[in-house]
């Protein structure tokens, strides 16, 4: 019963906590501005660990596409990876990440709900959260572009936001090359950013393998402390 109470006080603390910054947010904007729809970047994934090319892609959406805030969303239970980091340190993690920026946010909505994440899941509790005009912009790498038709109600993604591609592995990204891949009726964009192939499995490894320090200038400092303190991805 305690532990039950002690999960729902935190999830009530952490969603008032981001309502309230949202609400400082938008009290600062000229009243055009507020009396808008909301327009956020969506950057999710299991943050294992999030790393600088995260921060830079949330940071170029939020700039390019004129948007209200980037919102970062770690993997409750993933249901295609396995051996993730336990989810609250990843929540930890995102949150010493982002400490400074005021344009980013961080979101417990995958890890306070049970079973399996699932995008589609996520996008209609944000909707349901922030109401039906808000303007959803998921983030993807171009290295997940070509399997997001086959994710989990994928035709209900498609409606409920628009794809903005991040490019990545040095790959060349056309709009072309995006259209092949996304249903006709699909809105989607380009994010104009640094091209780049640091992947959290590459700072993993060579954690692994003794080489924790190569990570210094891709991972923020804050969250190598974390890392360094809970001895994460040794083994």
């Amino acid at each position: 019963m305690k532990d039950a109470f002690q999960q729902w006080w935190r999830r009530t603390q952490s969603q008032m906590a981001l309502s309230l910054t949202m609400w400082a947010a938008r009290r600062r904007l000229p009243r055009a501005v507020r009396n808008r729809p909301l327009k956020i970047a969506l950057s999710m994934g299991t943050f294992n660990p999030i790393h600088m090319w995260h921060l830079q892609v949330g940071q170029c959406a939020w700039d390019q596409f004129d948007l209200d805030f980037t919102m970062f969303i770690p993997n409750g239970d993933p249901p295609h990876k396995d051996g993730v980091v336990d989810k609250e340190l990843r929540y930890q993690m995102v949150l010493a990440g982002i400490r400074g920026n005021p344009r980013f946010k961080a979101s417990r909505i995958e890890l306070d709900r049970t079973g399996k994440s699932y995008t589609v899941d996520t996008l209609r509790g944000l909707k349901k959260r922030y109401g039906a005009a808000v303007e959803l912009n998921l983030i993807i790498g171009l290295d997940n572009l070509e399997g997001i038709k086959r994710w989990r109600e994928a035709d209900e993604i498609f409606k409920l936001a628009r794809i903005l591609v991040a490019p990545r592995n040095a790959e060349t990204i056309t709009r072309e090359q995006i259209a092949a891949e996304l249903p006709a009726d699909a809105k989607f964009d380009i994010i104009d950013c640094p091209n780049s192939d640091i992947s959290s499995t590459t700072i993993r490894n060579w954690i692994k393998a003794g080489r924790a320090r190569s990570a210094d200038y891709v991972v923020p400092n804050a969250v190598r402390k974390i890392i360094t303190r809970y001895g994460l991805y040794l083994r």
